[in-house]
């Protein structure tokens, strides 16, 4: 079934995704084939404004929600899920960097939303490294010097590296007067120092992000630049209401719409194989269904939540990040479980190389190892629950964040 959308705004963004997501699903096998980054879905999607998604209008952006943004990404990756994976760091940052524009009035963030909207900022995260998946310690070390730090490190699972003019990484200071501390930054691409070591991307899933791992070696990070600290080893709150907060559910709907895809093409088939009144079928149908709502309604409160304050300010900061988790383990879980299925509808088809059930088998299994994974989920989902500390806790910088309207506008 179709998502009710009821929102003028939230309809447009969607329209807008559905006809994107129609020339990328002609290219994606190809690109997937070749393992190739999307440059030119990426060119489309910049003409369109769909960069600017998560801009406020007033800036000149489309102005979407977190929800918006979750609903939007589902119905792209549904097209081309490479592209959409890529394009969410994007988003989810601009998002980010939206909301504390509204909350501070932040001048620098002022100037990088307008030049998004302009089509002169792409943005990515470097903050994967192995050991390091729960981005509460990092094995970038940072070095004081005149006017900021020295950074080296290494760095994996770039995606978004084939086209980011900015990147925001950590790094760890030892020296810091309250003990050691990650520090969160955002840089430019070319910074000297900053090295994508092509070729490192070489996968089963998602072949066409091209998420290369990145080289740090002594990169100049200016004082201005550094976004947050906190201390190493703790769960902080300012990452619940951004990385976190913005990257759980968007992932698990990128994740989901991988399935939905899939399954979009299973109805299709069914009908055309005038399969539709086996029983079978029509079994699984109706799981595939359940399994999509179910996840699509957990993904649509979460993102409500996390527009509030209430995750960090009427919970603690380990139950607020443990529900935005929850919504990326359900969403992710249940997309692997639809395509499964899908595929069992489908049979011996299903198999061919280059078809969108045998992408899909492939690309959906990377969201239960996308962090959190699911072993790191149900840590944490489990610890909570049962009262025991995962690490300590760090408050967020701001206590409170600007809201959306109530009628879901920002």
């Amino acid at each position: 079934m179709r998502p009710l959308i009821t929102q003028p705004a939230r309809q447009r963004y969607v329209a807008m995704a559905e006809e994107l997501a129609v020339a990328f699903r002609e290219r994606a096998a190809e690109y997937d084939r070749k393992a190739e980054f999307p440059h030119q879905n990426i060119d489309e999607l910049r003409d369109a404004g769909y960069l600017a998604l998560t801009v406020p209008q007033e800036l000149g952006g489309l102005g979407g929600t977190l929800g918006d943004m979750a609903l939007t990404q589902e119905r792209l990756a549904a097209g081309c899920a490479s592209t959409a994976l890529a394009v969410n760091m994007h988003l989810s940052m601009a998002g980010q960097m939206a909301r504390n524009w509204r909350t501070t009035g932040d001048e620098r963030a002022r100037r990088t939303l307008r030049d998004i909207v302009d089509g002169r900022v792409i943005l990515m995260g470097a903050t994967a490294e192995p050991g390091h998946a729960l981005v509460r310690s990092t094995g970038a070390k940072a070095r004081r010097v005149d006017g900021g730090y020295l950074v080296t490190g290494d760095k994996t699972f770039g995606t978004g590296s084939a086209v980011m003019t900015h990147m925001t990484s950590m790094a760890e200071y030892r020296e810091h007067p309250d003990g050691p501390q990650v520090l969160v930054f955002r840089i430019p691409a070319d910074s000297p120092g900053v090295r994508v070591l092509d070729g490192t991307w070489n996968t089963s899933a998602l072949r066409a992000t091209r998420s290369e791992n990145i080289e740090l070696r002594d990169v100049m990070v200016p004082e201005e630049n550094v976004l947050t600290s906190f201390p190493v080893g703790t769960l902080d709150g300012s990452l619940l209401q951004t990385v976190w907060g913005w990257a759980m559910p968007t992932f698990a709907a990128v994740y989901l719409g991988v399935a939905v895809g899939a399954f979009e093409q299973c109805v299709r088939d069914v009908l055309s194989r005038g399969w539709d009144d086996r029983p079978y079928v029509r079994a699984e149908i109706s799981e595939c269904e359940a399994l999509i709502e179910t996840s699509r309604a957990l993904i649509e409160r979460t993102t409500r939540e996390v527009m509030g304050n209430g995750l960090w300010t009427e919970l603690s900061i380990q139950h607020g990040t443990a529900r935005v988790v929850l919504a990326k383990t359900v969403g992710t879980n249940h997309a692997v479980e639809v395509v499964d299925r899908v595929i069992r509808i489908i049979g011996t088809p299903a198999l061919r190389p280059g078809s969108v059930y045998e992408r899909a088998h492939r690309d959906v299994r990377a969201g239960t190892m996308h962090p959190y994974s699911n072993a790191d989920a149900c840590d944490l989902i489990a610890a909570t629950t049962l009262g025991a500390e995962v690490a300590p806790t760090h408050p967020p910088r701001l206590d409170r964040l600007a809201e959306p309207a109530p009628d879901g506008t920002p």
